[in-house]
C-alpha cells in the first residue's frame, strides 16, 4: 500500500489595506482658510488631501540581530515648502505677505510761516500774519482855547499799534487753519461788491496751507 502525505498549507495573512486620513481645505470668498474632516460648504474652494496611516496587521519579518526593528513606521513629516504641508499648523497654510510700505510722495513739505496772536486796546484777540500789527488812528477829543468848543473841521488822532506775540510752533497749524476758516466764512457772507476780494483772500490762505505740512480743514 502506498502512503500519501498531505502537505499542510501555510496560510500567511496578507497585510490589511492602509488606512487613509482625508482632510478638506476650504477657502471662503474672503480668503479665510478652514481645515475640516467633512466636505466644504457651497461657495467655498475645496482641496482634498489624503495622508496614509501606518500599515496595520502586516507580518513582522524576522530581522537580523544587528538591525533593530521598529514597531511602527510613521509617514514622512510634511516640509515647510510642500504645497500640502501644514495641516495642523494653520499659521503655515497661507502666509500673508507683509504690508507694502507706501513711499512718501516727494520730499516733505516745509513748515508754516510765523503767525501772531494780537490783542487790541479793547481786549479783542485776533490772528495776524505780519508783525508788527498794522497801525490805526484813534480819534482824540479836541477843545478850543479857553475850553471853548473846537471848530468843526478840526480833528486829531493818536496812532496806536496792538500788542502781538508769535504763536508757539505746536499751535501754529491750528492757528492758520482758524484764519482760513474765518476767511471762508467772510467769503460765504460777503456782499456782492466785496465778493471778489473775499474769494481771493480765502484762496491765498488755502494755498499757504496746501504748500505746508498742515492740512486744509
Amino acid at each position: 500500500m502506498k502512503r500519501r502525505f498531505l502537505l499542510p498549507l501555510l496560510f500567511v495573512s496578507l497585510p490589511a489595506a492602509a488606512d487613509e486620513a482625508v482632510f478638506f481645505r476650504c477657502t471662503d470668498a474672503g480668503g479665510n482658510l478652514t481645515i475640516q474632516s467633512v466636505a466644504c460648504p457651497a461657495g467655498s474652494e475645496q482641496r482634498i488631501q489624503r495622508i496614509s496611516a501606518p500599515v496595520r496587521g502586516a507580518a513582522v519579518a524576522e530581522a537580523a540581530p544587528s538591525v533593530p526593528t521598529t514597531a511602527h513606521t510613521m509617514p514622512p513629516l510634511p516640509q515647510a515648502g510642500d504645497e500640502d504641508s501644514g495641516l495642523l499648523d494653520s499659521a503655515a497654510l497661507r502666509p500673508q505677505p507683509p504690508p507694502a510700505e507706501h513711499d512718501a510722495a516727494g520730499p516733505p513739505k516745509p513748515p508754516l510761516p510765523d503767525i501772531y496772536q494780537c490783542i487790541s486796546a479793547e481786549g479783542v484777540r485776533y490772528l495776524h500774519e505780519r508783525e508788527p500789527a498794522p497801525s490805526r488812528c484813534e480819534s482824540l477829543a479836541l477843545t478850543g482855547l479857553g475850553g471853548s468848543q473846537a471848530p468843526g473841521n478840526a480833528a486829531s488822532c493818536e496812532v496806536v499799534r496792538d500788542a502781538c506775540e508769535p504763536v508757539a510752533e505746536a499751535q501754529r497749524c491750528s492757528s492758520w487753519q482758524q484764519r482760513f476758516r474765518d476767511a471762508r466764512g467772510r467769503e460765504r457772507f460777503a456782499a456782492p461788491e466785496n465778493q471778489a476780494a473775499a474769494t481771493a483772500e480765502r484762496a491765498r490762505l488755502e494755498a499757504v496751507l496746501a504748500d505746508s505740512d498742515c492740512p486744509v480743514p
